[in-house]
Parts: structure tokens; C-alpha cells; sequence
């Protein structure tokens, strides 16, 4: 296990630059591992969905364009109601859709296509699948609302979203969704 120190909480002091210290700043307490057990779990969880799921770790930059005909957009983003986002009402919630690399474009990086539901905000809101996505099969990857070690499905056994395509989203909270053929 290879561990920079962020994963389980060692601040430097808030010194990013500590190199050149031989001193507590540098030095690494191998007891945060432990104590922070559980942040070092959701963080090697979420390093290892990235390695697996070539969606969220694309080589070329997104255009919002879809790859090839009948498929969805590259990325596409939506309100908290499934609806196109208003980008000047400075509400801190959003749906974002990355859409699975085409395979006729890059055979190397087939994956599934991905789904993050934000809540930035102070409140629970309730919030709406967009509807191009309904006919999609969604389990829940993440969910940090929810207490550890519930927060990461990492087998792909989430629970699918509400038929209704509608549910509260906790606040300060992200909901991570993928699907499944």
C-alpha cells in the first residue's frame, strides 16, 4: 500500500512544501493509517474505480458532442431536476452524465457510463434523473451521505435508483451511479 498522506488525514501542518524539513511536518505517522482507517478504505476504493472505468479518465477533452450517431453526448449536465442547468442562478447542485467511451473509437477503453449527482448545498434537496437516462440500469457506486463502510458499493451491488427517478439527495453529499448492461 503506497499512501501520500491525504487518505489518512496527515495535514503537514497545511505545509505543502515540506521536502526539506527533517522534522514532524515530514515525518509520516503510520498510526493515522489506522485511526483513519476508514478514509483510507473509501479513498483506495475510489482510486480503484477510477483504474477500472476508463469513463472518468478519458484522454481526450469532453466536447458534449456524442461520439457516434444514436449515442449520448461525451458529457452532458443537467439541474437538479433533470432539466438543462440555468449556469447563472448560482445553485450548487448538478447532475453530470459521462457517457462510455465508443468502443469503434478507442477499443481499449470500453467502460459503462457514469452518473454524479451533486449537492453542494446547505439543504437536502430532492433531485430527478433526466429522462434520457431512465432506460439505463443504475447502481450505486457512492454515496457520501451514508455511513462507512455503506458508502461505497465498490461489487457493483448498489441499490438502483427510485422507479420514479426522483429521491432526496443529502446536503454536501455526492451520489455516484453506473450502468449496468
Amino acid at each position: 500500500m503506497i499512501l501520500a498522506g491525504d487518505e489518512c488525514r496527515r495535514t503537514q501542518r497545511g505545509n505543502n512544501n515540506a521536502y526539506c524539513q527533517d522534522n514532524q511536518i515530514s515525518w509520516f505517522d503510520w498510526r493515522l493509517v489506522k485511526k483513519n482507517k476508514n478514509l483510507v478504505r473509501f479513498a483506495q476504493a475510489l482510486i480503484a474505480f477510477r483504474r477500472q472505468q476508463p469513463t472518468v479518465r478519458q484522454k481526450s477533452f469532453l466536447k458534449g458532442l456524442p461520439q457516434a450517431k444514436d449515442q449520448w453526448p461525451d458529457v452532458q449536465w443537467f439541474s437538479r431536476l433533470g432539466t438543462t442547468p440555468d449556469w447563472h442562478n448560482g445553485e450548487a447542485s448538478l447532475i453530470a452524465l459521462f457517457a462510455a467511451p465508443d468502443a469503434q473509437h478507442d477499443p481499449e477503453s470500453v467502460g459503462q457510463h457514469v452518473l454524479m449527482i451533486f449537492n453542494a448545498t446547505d439543504q437536502d434537496h430532492e433531485f430527478t434523473i433526466p429522462p434520457i437516462t431512465r432506460k439505463a440500469r443504475w447502481r450505486l457506486l457512492i454515496n457520501t451521505a451514508l455511513d462507512t463502510p455503506n458508502d461505497v458499493f465498490s461489487n457493483g451491488d448498489g441499490p438502483a435508483p427510485p422507479r420514479s427517478g426522483t429521491f432526496v439527495v443529502t446536503r454536501h453529499s455526492l451520489r455516484c451511479y453506473v450502468a449496468h448492461e
